[in-house]
């Protein structure tokens, strides 16, 4: 774009009866959604074993060990599976290790499904496209959350995540409140997003956003965020924050193989087009730096225009495509990609942007409905009863690589899609 620009979409003043009514929505789904969680998983989800054993080491009642990073926590079949989150995380559980398996997974599911109604009320809020309408009137908004509920449920990133009470939903939630919003000022910003490193690592990636717009006092939030996560876990758990930082954190193979087909990063797409041998590795270089070259001009661009929403998007999008490993339950910022997708002025949007968005989003929608290897064998192998597998015959797996592509090219489109009306200039820092 040759000069500065921002979009004029503010949110409306959010009515009583409009907040009445969103709120009884919000718990009615909850209540619902929780319900049938907890019918149809009869079992505590896998990864919350494992955060409940890390509780149980720091309760000192753990019956395998009392090394919160012992070499496995939880077996199960041929699986091992270690905790690999920083110590701060484990100190979050602490609570589940004063109770039973059911109890911290009965918990667990119910907080997990009432952060997801947080997600949807917050990207509604804040996503351009919706944001001057949205708590309008009661019946709009009501319509909306269910809508935009019922979506985000039926994508497999976020029903992997209930069901195996992940934490990714209540990441992403800190980050998009904390880097999503366009503000005139930035003091206080960053802090959400360096809490959420500090949960879990991966999310300091989000410092593009902020390093890309100028924006040092986020920044400064984001390395202030960590660094408290690092103080307060030293003052209760000194020796594992020494030993996470300077040796666990740096054993990869922890967290799993790289080579699965739930790896949907671009470093477990090019293990799974089974490239000849020493092709992946350069190759892997080259992409990244693609990734990141290409994501920070589209969040520089998007910047300009006021687009803190999609400016967010992309980074979450380059954080997840340059990962070494973002399982497919990390990929709970499809929701906020699908509705950063539709135009931020509908009506005005020609038919040919409009046939873009649909086609993305069908993609979209059509690659990540199912786990990847399900969707790959529905392809492949019709007819066929599928299962998940962690790895399969070159053509599922191939075919499993769609879900990172479809993604990459919504990020592409975010990146270059036209902004026409509604513009005033902003302040954003001059290309040199």
């Amino acid at each position: 774009m040759s000069r500065s620009h921002r979009l004029v979409s503010l949110s409306p003043r959010i009515s009583w009866p409009t907040i009445c009514a969103l709120l009884v929505s919000y718990v009615v789904v909850t209540a619902l959604a929780s319900t049938y969680l907890l019918t149809v998983r009869d079992s505590p989800g896998l990864d919350m074993r494992v955060y409940w054993r890390a509780a149980q080491v720091l309760h000192g009642v753990n019956p395998n060990t009392q090394e919160l990073y012992a070499p496995s926590l939880v077996s199960v079949g041929s699986l091992e599976l270690p905790f690999t989150y920083p110590p701060l995380s484990a100190l979050m559980f602490y609570p589940l290790g004063g109770m039973t398996l059911e109890q911290a997974w009965s918990i667990t599911a119910v907080f997990g499904v009432a952060l997801l109604g947080l997600y949807v009320l917050v990207i509604l809020h804040l996503a351009p496209f919706s944001r001057a309408w949205f708590g309008s009137t009661p019946v709009v908004s009501v319509l909306a959350f269910l809508g935009v509920y019922g979506v985000l449920w039926n994508l497999y990133p976020v029903s992997f995540t209930l069901v195996f009470g992940q934490v990714n939903i209540a990441l992403a939630l800190l980050i998009l409140w904390d880097l999503g919003r366009q503000r005139e000022h930035t003091w206080g910003t960053g802090v959400l997003t360096g809490f959420a490193a500090g949960f879990k690592v991966t999310p300091a990636a989000m410092g593009l956003v902020p390093l890309v717009q100028g924006r040092w006092c986020t920044i400064a939030g984001m390395v202030l965020g960590l660094a408290t996560t690092v103080v307060i876990s030293a003052v209760f758990l000194p020796r594992e924050v020494w030993d996470y930082f300077t040796s666990q954190l740096w054993q990869t193979s922890r967290v799993g193989e790289d080579a699965r087909i739930s790896n949907l990063s671009l470093n477990g797409s090019l293990h799974m087009l089974n490239l000849p041998d020493g092709w992946a590795s350069p190759l892997w270089v080259v992409l990244v730096l693609t990734v990141l070259v290409g994501g920070a001009l589209g969040i520089r661009r998007v910047s300009r225009a006021g687009d803190a929403f999609s400016a967010t998007v992309i980074g979450a999008l380059v954080m997840l495509l340059i990962s070494p490993i973002s399982w497919e339950h990390h990929w709970v910022w499809v929701g906020p990609l699908l509705l950063a997708l539709i135009p931020h002025n509908p009506r005005s949007a020609p038919a040919w942007e409009w046939a873009v968005v649909v086609i993305l989003a069908g993609l979209l929608l059509w690659t990540f409905t199912s786990a990847p290897s399900i969707f790959a064998a529905h392809l492949t192998e019709p007819g066929e009863v599928p299962a998940v597998v962690f790895n399969g015959p070159p053509s599922l797996e191939r075919v499993a690589t769609f879900p990172v592509w479809a993604a990459v090219l919504s990020g592409i489109w975010l990146c270059l899609r036209p902004y026409r009306t509604d513009l005033t200039p902003q302040h954003v820092p001059a290309l040199p």
